[in-house]
């Protein structure tokens, strides 16, 4: 089996870290019984371009993200930390938050802020050089210029651990900051609270809120060393070394302690519930002042994350892409409850509802579903069914708790971002795939998602109603779409009939047949928008197509971040109904032609999400994500083979700005990793997969059947062309599709590489 205990992880960790050093490329093996899998992550991928990931530190699904805060605001400061690629010295920081957002386009969190300092001018920021930053899977460390105070970060996964070594002699100095926030002009502070409990402890809490509405963040933190002396702004007010709690809608802490020799220390544990249920999180997971032991014990969680999948082949950057790709992949959907089970339940006011979970059920958050459920769902499918199965009972009980199947999860709060209802999508996945869910309660959370009036809900949701419920669905109700004036008709409309494909399944599923043929007829909306190749915006209530159309051009109103290029192809959930408006599989082929090769200029304004253009396909953002796999529907399979060659060699480096796009929570890194395997699933609610262009040689994964393997013959650089495929000995269907079921009882999916196209297959 793959998957080993801790233990021998960590004894290959250390052979194989001995090894890597004089590692022969020509090999090009991973082999997870050898070889430390931790050397193939970077967490900086990601942290330039529009990446937005965060280099800090982070255990597998942890609540606690501790990374560094280097730029506030703007479209970059969306995980805290940006590296523009151009500044290598005098980098600002902050100092380091414990929660942050992985890859996301929004800005939010940066809560409960620890700055190290040694004098009063260098109380608001302190600068490094990025020669003086290192950072691997749970560890982080910088090196400040002013001060030369060495910060090491490491987590658990509701624990921050700090270790700041001071230079000898040195003031040691704390800022504990609870009114510092990741742009400041949209995410203030509603109310602070601290109270420092002796001379090692210190319990508070921060209350904010805008996109995260109404977000509650306890924390109860420990040092290594007595406090010597303290001072608290809060708001306007000024306390010396105070008694009591203390509260204030900002508030900052400095903390002296005695010079030494030795680090000074701090535990910082958060709580979505209570001061009390931080202390029991830092009792439980780091009882101990033994910073090395946490930083092994979560670097030795990375790499039984990472053993799920065992690769052989592939150059030492794809290596880096995929096991890094695996890194940012497990973050999230994280652990968002106390070691008790506590948490705070979903709820669309201000209303504060604390549940215990279910040992077999814990409560997660950070649910970038519109993102998420086209790669990282289907993903968590094949090597962590359990936890694919817990996300999707976990997304019914969010809906059973607020009252609707949430959009844009985070921290409890519905924060009604995106579009249409991808919790359906994702929770119909794991059904079909045999997962213990069940179609009952998920059809009764589909139906009142789906078809919600704003007045049912207006005095549980109050002022957020209007974000989280847009109007475009009784639009879409009353006139089978979405038009404008409605801001992203044309998606809306996509995007709901996308999730009324996935309730029909549901409703199939749990035997109401009336239902499901009630929603799969709902589900063929999306060709109401079609018009001379492109599903075009319709005026609302006349129904007249916008006359003067571009297909260029973007336009909020008509599409979310993108034009009718890279919305043409969304209606996954019916791929034979979208091929027939086309025109037939050798009009598909040509229409593809035409993308890939398309003008990559656009008229109406430069869109930030819109990067990674191939033609007009456009990598950098979800609705791209399966197009080039369309191909294997056409009467050209083989190019699908050289575009994802392409975009896997060219929109995926090791270098910061390493991903062509946001991350989004995973979704960039899935796609490549499922790509890399060798697959896709285009309908992110059919179990079935459609081959690709396998990067590695061999590709093993442990599933309930014994085991699952990929194997590539004849495979390299040059050889991108797929000769052969067969399952299990079998050659594969005319669409080179295969069954989930195929990969859960085990067995061997085989392609032989060639350098040029096989045009039989």
């Amino acid at each position: 089996m793959l998957k080993k205990s801790l233990l021998a992880l960590t004894i290959a960790a250390t052979l194989g870290t001995l090894a890597g050093c004089d590692s022969n490329d020509d090999e090009s093996t991973v082999s997870n019984e050898t070889t430390d899998l931790l050397q193939y992550v970077n967490p900086f991928i990601g942290t330039g371009g529009s990446g937005h990931t965060f280099p800090g530190a982070v255990a597998p699904q942890g609540m606690v993200q501790l990374s560094p805060d280097t730029t506030l605001t703007g479209w970059d400061s969306a995980s805290g930390y940006h590296d523009n690629g151009k500044r290598k010295k005098n980098i600002p920081v902050y100092g380091f938050s414990h929660t942050h957002l992985s890859g996301t386009g929004v800005t939010d969190l940066g809560d409960i802020l620890v700055l190290p300092y040694s004098d009063g001018e260098q109380s608001e920021q302190a600068t490094f050089d990025k020669s003086n930053e290192s950072a691997s899977a749970g560890y982080y460390q910088v090196t400040f210029n002013e001060s030369d105070i060495k910060a090491e970060l490491t987590t658990s996964k509701r624990v921050g651990f700090h270790r700041y070594t001071f230079p000898e002699g040195r003031p040691r100095n704390i800022k504990l900051d609870l009114g510092h926030t990741l742009d400041p002009e949209r995410n203030g502070s509603i109310t602070n609270e601290i109270e420092i409990i002796d001379e090692y402890t210190i319990r508070g809490r921060r209350l904010s809120g805008d996109w995260v509405k109404n977000q509650d963040i306890y924390f109860y933190a420990k040092f290594s060393a007595p406090i010597k002396d303290s001072r608290i702004l809060a708001s306007t007010s000024e306390f010396e070394a105070p008694e009591g709690k203390i509260e204030g809608q900002y508030i900052q802490s400095y903390l002296e302690f005695e010079p030494g020799t030795e680090p000074l220390e701090v535990k910082l544990a958060i709580s979505p519930v209570s001061t009390e249920g931080a202390q029991k999180n830092l009792e439980a997971e780091v009882p101990d002042w033994d910073f090395t032991a946490v930083k092994t014990q979560t670097e030795n969680e990375w790499r039984e994350e990472l053993s799920a999948i065992d690769i052989q082949g592939g150059s030492e950057v794809e290596k880096t892409n995929f096991y890094t790709a695996m890194y940012h992949s497990q973050m999230a959907p994280m652990i968002y409850q106390d070691v008790d089970g506590q948490y705070r339940a979903m709820y669309g006011g201000e209303e504060q509802r604390i549940e215990t979970a279910e040992e077999d059920l814990p409560n997660y958050s950070i649910y970038s579903m519109w993102d998420t459920f086209r790669a990282v769902h289907p993903l968590q499918t094949i090597i962590y069914p359990e936890r694919a199965e817990q996300y999707a009972n976990d997304l019914i009980r969010k809906q059973q708790h607020g009252g609707l199947l949430p959009k844009w999860e985070a921290h409890s709060s519905y924060t009604g971002t995106m579009i249409g209802y991808p919790a359906v999508i994702i929770i119909a996945d794991a059904i079909n795939k045999g997962l213990d869910v069940d179609p009952n309660a998920a059809l009764e959370a589909a139906l009142t998602s789906t078809n919600y009036h704003p007045e049912d809900f207006e005095q549980q949701w109050g002022d957020i109603l209007g974000s989280v419920m847009p109007g475009q669905m009784e639009y879409y109700e009353d006139y089978g779409f979405v038009g404008t004036p409605n801001w992203n008709s044309v998606s809306y409309t996509l995007e709901f009939a996308i999730g009324d494909g996935s309730v029909a399944q549901t409703a199939q599923a749990a035997g109401r047949t009336e239902i499901a043929d009630r929603y799969l007829e709902r589900s063929k909306s999306y060709k109401a928008h079609w018009k001379d190749g492109f599903f075009q915006p319709r005026e609302q209530f006349e129904g007249e197509f916008l006359p003067e159309f571009d297909p260029y051009t973007v336009d909020h109103y008509w599409y979310t971040e993108g034009n009718a290029w890279q919305w043409k192809w969304s209606a996954m959930h019916d791929i034979d109904g979208l091929i027939e408006l086309i025109g037939g599989p050798t009009e598909l082929g040509n229409d593809l032609d035409e993308l890939f090769t398309a003008d990559e200029g656009e008229d109406g304004g430069d869109l930030q999400d819109m990067t990674g253009f191939i033609g007009q396909y456009v990598h950098g953002n979800e609705p791209s994500h399966h197009v080039a796999y369309l191909y294997s529907l056409s009467d050209t399979p083989w190019k699908s083979q050289k575009y994802l060659d392409q975009i896997m060699d060219e929109f995926y480096t090791n270098e910061s700005n390493g991903l062509i796009g946001n991350e989004d929570v995973g979704q960039m890194s899935a796609w490549y990793i499922l790509s890399a395997m060798g697959f896709y699933q285009i309908n992110p609610s059919d179990p079935t997969y459609t081959i690709g262009r396998p990067l590695f040689d061999k590709v093993s994964i442990d599933v309930e059947g014994g085991e699952f393997t990929i194997i590539a013959e004849n495979n390299g650089p040059d050889n991108k062309y797929v000769q052969e495929v067969t399952i299990n000995g079998e050659p594969l269907d005319e669409n080179l599709t295969f069954q989930h079921k195929d990969i859960k009882a085990g067995g061997e999916l085989r392609f032989v590489m060639g350098s040029t196209p096989n045009k039989e297959l």
